[in-house]
């Protein structure tokens, strides 16, 4: 019979690429790593990785015994839930991946309830990002996150997690108070050719509006580039340039931003909790989910929960 230790190890190196890597993520040493690898392919009776100098790679069988991982380990993480159920006190450290400045506000409202009903539970927030926050649940570095999805609603979900749709806001122009469109109800993307723009390259919405500008046959004139729409919307409000964001997103700074739709872009961000499958029947997580479900249901755009 397979040893789910090994099994274990042999995900790991599939996530980090590496031995070395590996047993860093695992707390082992690369010796103890690559010789659980090595004793692992002798019970499989055929070789599970290409090592490459210090890359390492999974064989087709590997992927295959990766997935079998997974689902053994969701198995793993439930029975654990059951057994911890037996336990009604909901208490112990919860790692919480929040957009901060993203908004709308959803995990902050949540947060504040399950703190008030379960004040055991020591609540470890960490700001995370669209592309980073579903890996680092996976990895076990958080416990759940909040994440922006824009355009379909169900993405590709990692194996080994689960994902609940907490509501959605359409995508809007932002402009400061004193631009020409501030009161204007809509406007074109070709009215955008010679504006300034403040973009977030490095995220899904950044490469979207891009795509929406490439598409309307211009390059955006870029007056700034930040990491999250939060500081985008200040500096819009500062009237440094026009940028794209949820209709929710709170605006920050002094100033204030004016709102449009943009004629023909019907894509909506979604707001979606993500958690590790299994581990989400857990006393803790399932209070918190349930928490920040119920509040999300309440916002506007929020997904009624069932």
């Amino acid at each position: 019979m397979l040893d789910v230790r090994k099994l274990i190890m042999l995900r790991a190196v599939a996530a980090e690429g590496s031995i070395a890597a590996a047993g860093r993520a695992l707390q082992y040493t690369r010796s103890a790593v690559s010789q659980q690898l090595t004793a692992l392919e002798a019970e499989a009776g055929t070789a599970l990785v290409n090592r490459a100098g210090n890359r390492v790679t999974l064989t087709p069988m590997g992927r295959v015994l990766v997935d079998h991982a997974e689902r053994i380990l969701v198995e793993m993480r439930a029975a654990e839930a059951t057994l911890a159920g037996a336990d009604t006190e909901v208490a112990g450290l919860l790692r919480i991946g929040v957009p901060f400045r993203e908004g709308p506000k959803i995990m902050s409202r949540a947060l504040t309830d399950v703190r008030r009903r379960f004040p055991e539970i020591e609540m470890r927030l960490a700001s995370t990002t669209d592309e980073a926050g579903p890996e680092s649940v996976r990895r076990d570095q958080l416990d759940m996150v909040i994440i922006s999805r824009y355009g379909d609603s169900h993405g590709r979900t990692a194996a080994g997690l689960r994902e609940w749709v907490l509501g959605h806001d359409p995508l809007r122009l932002c402009v400061s108070s004193g631009h020409p469109l501030a009161d204007a109800v809509s406007c074109t993307m070709d009215q955008l050719r010679d504006a300034s723009w403040v973009m977030i390259p490095d995220s899904a919405l950044g490469r979207l509006v891009s795509s929406m500008c490439a598409i309307a046959g211009f390059q955006p004139r870029v007056a700034a580039t930040v990491d999250d729409v939060g500081t985008a919307l200040g500096l819009v409000s500062m009237g440094w340039g026009v940028t794209v964001a949820p209709e929710l997103t709170p605006a920050a700074g002094e100033g204030q931003v004016s709102r449009l739709r943009i004629t023909g872009l019907d894509t909506v961000r979604h707001n979606v909790l993500v958690a590790r499958d299994g581990e989400h029947l857990s006393p803790r997580l399932a209070a918190v989910i349930s928490a920040v479900r119920a509040v999300a249901a309440e916002l506007p755009g929020g997904q009624p929960s069932r």
